[in-house]
């Protein structure tokens, strides 16, 4: 009994209770700041206009009736994506076909294997570099899960191969239209100027996320205790539907089939926003009779992947939650009247530092202020019309400026407990938050060095 208890003890914080703990720390802090608010043009904070308003105190039924409508209007697209998605990734991973096809790859490449990571980060970060794969990146974790199982890696890594090459290009991305682009015009500087730094910093982090996966692979390759305690008598293909699905053999050309059009369909899906213009939903939409395709591939009939693709659809259901649970958090900060607040006393001390320190500075408090304004749009709009003349003031170039806030905006993404695609992937993965930051600190810990040094290179060039 006394060691039942103990384990019960020692068992981490699950997402559920974190999101919970967040929320009612936010809730309390609402009561607390006092509420303020910057004057605007359209969406634009316009500085020096902040004052403090009357203090707006939300009793829970306010908070509660005003999530539906944030969570329709913020997730709807994305919770009809991820639907459909789910429910052809279920039809998939039924046949076993994607199991097959990445254990005979690792088997032909042998010691070569782990070139699937550099490929796989660089790949996606080309896609976060202009705003892709970001909102959706949940979508690819069970692919992510896929692999670790193939390179005998755990959870943590599945996270992190399919999370970081996205979010890593987007931070430093000099295409980045969300907050690069976007910042630069709120500036009046050139779009897509300065591109020859960040696209440096660029691939030298990816290349240090690549090293740093490749190194958690090698560790947990010499652990098989870490992968049994992850994976352990999990069988993502059900029992008869492939026989010796962990066999070795040439793949059959239905089978080579099924993967094409599966990775024919991802490939559509990451690139097809920003090249053909096409939104969520669409894309979403033209994912359901590519569902149907692998059924029929597959020698299903109808009711078969029916039950599949709806199989497949209730593991998408927790994630769905938890992003209704999360935006509770953004009712509380924008209806409360503190978000303008948080901001205003952030960027307060950095009228106070040298140019090179306050260009560090003016990092760290775009750090800080993504926690609660975790929209890299959303922040550049609130943000850059306060740093731009800021910058001027504390002897910042307004190329520097940009920077930073594109720095700040994408390096906390992946520590948040505010952000609803961290949550939601490390949810879909069963992956805590402590376990989450003890392998994130030490890789983004390197980043961090690196960006901090281009800021020095940056500030002693003029940049």
């Amino acid at each position: 009994m006394g060691e039942t208890q103990a384990k019960k003890k020692k068992a981490p914080l699950s997402m559920w209770k974190v999101i919970l703990i967040v929320i009612a720390v936010v809730y309390v802090m609402s009561f607390i700041i006092p509420s303020g608010a910057y004057e605007r043009d359209g969406k634009m904070a316009i500085p020096g206009t902040y004052q403090i308003i009357d203090k707006i105190y939300l009793n829970p039924a306010q908070v509660i009736l005003a999530v539906g409508d944030l969570v329709y209007s913020t997730f709807g697209k994305l919770f009809v994506t991820l639907i459909i998605m789910g429910g052809m990734m279920g039809i998939v991973n039924s046949t076993g076909v994607l199991d097959r096809a990445l254990s005979n790859l690792i088997h032909r490449l042998k010691d070569k294997a782990l070139i699937i990571i550099p490929i796989y980060i660089f790949a996606t970060a080309l896609l976060g570099c202009v705003g892709s794969m970001i909102s959706t990146v949940v979508l690819f974790i069970p692919l992510g899960i896929t692999i670790a199982k193939q390179l005998k890696a755990d959870r943590i890594f599945a996270v992190g191969l399919v999370i970081l090459g996205s979010f890593t290009g987007f931070m430093t991305s000099p295409i980045n239209p969300l907050t690069g682009l976007l910042g630069q015009e709120i500036a009046g500087l050139a779009p897509y100027s300065g591109s020859g730094l960040r696209t440096i910093v660029t691939i030298l982090n990816l290349t240090v996320v690549s090293a740093y996966l490749i190194f958690w692979v090698k560790r947990c390759q010499k652990n098989p205790e870490i992968y049994a305690k992850n994976f352990g008598g999990e069988n993502t293909v059900e029992e008869g539907d492939v026989p010796g699905a962990g066999e070795y053999r040439p793949m059959t050309v239905r089978e080579i089939a099924i993967l094409v059009i599966f990775f024919g369909a991802f490939i559509f899906f990451a690139a097809g926003g920003p090249t053909l213009g096409l939104g969520m939903t669409q894309l979403g939409s033209i994912m359901l009779p590519v569902a149907f395709i692998e059924g029929f591939l597959a020698y299903y009939d109808i009711d078969e992947t029916m039950r599949r693709f709806v199989k497949g659809t209730q593991d998408m259901c927790g994630v769905m939650v938890f992003m209704v649970l999360a935006s509770v958090m953004s009712v509380i900060l924008n209806n409360s009247g503190i978000l303008d607040t948080i901001v205003y006393y952030i960027s307060v001390p950095l009228n106070h530092m040298s140019s090179a320190f306050a260009a560090i500075g003016m990092f760290i408090a775009n750090g800080l202020i993504n926690f609660v304004i975790n929209s890299g749009s959303g922040q550049t709009a609130v943000m850059m019309p306060i740093m731009a003349p800021l910058s001027d003031v504390v002897g910042v170039t307004r190329q520097m400026a940009v920077l930073t806030l594109q720095y700040g905006d994408g390096f906390t993404n992946l520590f948040a407990p505010t952000s609803v695609n961290l949550m939601a992937c490390l949810a879909m993965a069963k992956v805590d938050l402590k376990q989450w930051y003890k392998f994130l600190i030490p890789c983004y810990g390197m980043l961090f060095v690196i960006m901090i040094a281009s800021i020095f290179v940056g500030t002693a060039i003029g940049f």
